[in-house]
């Protein structure tokens, strides 16, 4: 098969949060010529609840991509519309709904998801966050086949990075990039039938869970180590928060502390400085230094409480 055959292949691409953009836009820059987007329909969303579309949606419609947005992916009267245009293959990227296997099927080449872990860890929806939260140094993009069993298939591809300080915004950004890179070498493979994917070993698997806004209260009798993973883990959604003189406080960045001979209780502010808010957590300290105030911009903590007598002040 002539790589311009490949180019001709009707790639449906399946996806909705800003992940799952740069493995879409490197496929365009490498004109493949038929690519049509499968993503979820707007939805009400922000304080006014205004119907706004998902970032890959908002994508597609600025590169004119003709785009399905079904409620209901797996009903027959879509899976009847979807077999109508004889979709060759199916790229998944962050599209966040379990596909059956009559969806599957619909595609006669196949199909590759784009998942941002080394699987068998951190199957489920939030692995850019429970690589953070559980500490990891190393995680890395794995291209997988779907089955109807989320994450379980067969993997036709991974590679790995070290981590080095990320939030869950600025990991992501770097795995969609080597997402895209991963998705530019293997689908030229996969077209010529030359996928070879080998099963995951059931023994390593870990689960990561359904995020809530909840989780990400922050609980100050907790080490500096573990409030400081939950702080990169939960920005940009839902943000580590607190409370200070009874004012919602988002917690945007911070740095553990090493030592401490401070007696002071769990959430007292020991020290303002230029660096940020110092806070006493369970036998350590942290420093905060980026926050959002309910209501206003983010800042640096510094500029925070510059003019403020925060020392002494408790956070809850």
């Amino acid at each position: 098969m002539s790589s311009n055959d490949n180019l001709n292949k009707l790639i449906v691409y399946a996806g909705s949060d800003t992940f799952s953009i740069q493995p879409l836009q490197r496929l365009l820059s490498l004109n493949y010529r038929r690519i049509k987007v499968l993503t979820r329909p707007p939805k009400r969303q922000g304080r006014g609840m205004k119907i706004k579309n998902n970032p890959l949606a908002e994508f597609a419609i600025q590169h004119n991509l003709e785009t399905f947005l079904p409620e209901r992916p797996n009903d027959n009267r879509f899976l009847e519309k979807l077999a109508e245009r004889k979709p060759d293959v199916l790229i998944s990227s962050a599209y966040g709904k379990i596909m059956s296997e009559a969806f599957l099927n619909c595609f006669s080449l196949g199909n590759i998801n784009i998942h941002p872990s080394l699987l068998p860890r951190w199957r489920g929806p939030s692995p850019i966050e429970s690589t953070l939260l559980e500490g990891d140094n190393i995680t890395g993009v794995s291209l997988m086949q779907m089955t109807d069993e989320l994450d379980a298939g067969p993997i036709y591809q991974q590679e790995s990075i070290q981590l080095s300080g990320e939030n869950s915004k600025t990991l992501s950004e770097k795995l969609s990039l080597l997402a895209a890179d991963m998705v530019q070498k293997f689908l030229p493979v996969f077209l010529q039938g030359n996928s070879n994917p080998k099963h995951q070993d059931e023994s390593l698997v870990t689960y990561s869970k359904i995020i809530k806004k909840e989780h990400a209260r922050i609980d100050w009798s907790e080490t500096s180590e573990v409030i400081d993973k939950k702080i990169k883990a939960y920005y940009p959604w839902p943000v580590a928060h607190t409370y200070l003189d009874d004012k919602y406080l988002r917690i945007l960045d911070s740095e553990t502390l090493m030592g401490d001979e401070d007696k002071s209780p769990p959430g007292k502010i020991v020290d303002a400085n230029k660096k940020g808010v110092v806070v006493k957590c369970k036998h350590s300290k942290i420093i905060i230094k980026g926050v959002q105030p309910e209501g206003k911009k983010e800042m640096l903590a510094a500029d925070f409480a510059r003019g403020k007598k925060l020392e002494g002040k408790q956070f809850s």
